[in-house]
């Protein structure tokens, strides 16, 4: 449990600082003796992220998807495959990231999709590739990682980690 947890608490933060696709600022040693990191995303780092949670399905949700940060939520549109095989129409579905025991939790809070309600199984689908793709970038982490605010503006996705030696 205890290394799942570490897997969903990082994410993508840690490993996008790694591939240098976010910004480290304001480290300062914490009053636990660890450090906290606020990380700063942009849209373009996040649809890198959000690209790859939808390829990881063999019947993306979305295709071509491009992200539109909004205060408070991510906004992804893209387009849809219409279960008729008829063409493709377009799309958005609106995620919504908290923190939940020192992880990131993303949820697909509204869907605009064509005859895809919000409780269809892609849905689900997606939000746990997008969980899954947050923790296959912080499995690389080896100290134990939480996560302490998250913060969505419409330029940025910022978030304040402390890293504790493992």
């Amino acid at each position: 449990m205890k290394s799942r947890l570490l897997v969903l608490v990082l994410l993508f933060p840690l490993l996008l600082v790694a591939c240098n696709r976010a910004e480290v600022t304001d480290v300062q040693r914490s009053a636990d003796g660890g450090i906290d990191a606020t990380v700063t995303f942009t849209e373009d780092d996040l649809n890198t992220a959000i690209q790859e949670a939808l390829a990881a399905g063999e019947n993306p949700l979305l295709r071509n998807p491009q992200v539109d940060l909004q205060p408070g939520q991510i906004v992804i549109n893209g387009e849809h495959d219409q279960r008729d095989g008829s063409g493709t129409v377009s799309g958005t579905l609106t995620v919504a990231v908290t923190i939940e025991e020192g992880q990131l939790k993303t949820t697909v809070t509204a869907a605009t999709i064509e005859s895809v309600p919000l409780s269809d199984t892609r849905v689900t689908q997606f939000n746990e590739r997008l969980a899954e793709a947050f923790a296959r970038r912080a499995a690389r982490d080896r100290g134990v990682i939480t996560v302490k605010a998250v913060t969505i503006t419409d330029t940025t996705f910022e978030v304040v980690v402390n890293a504790q030696r493992g």
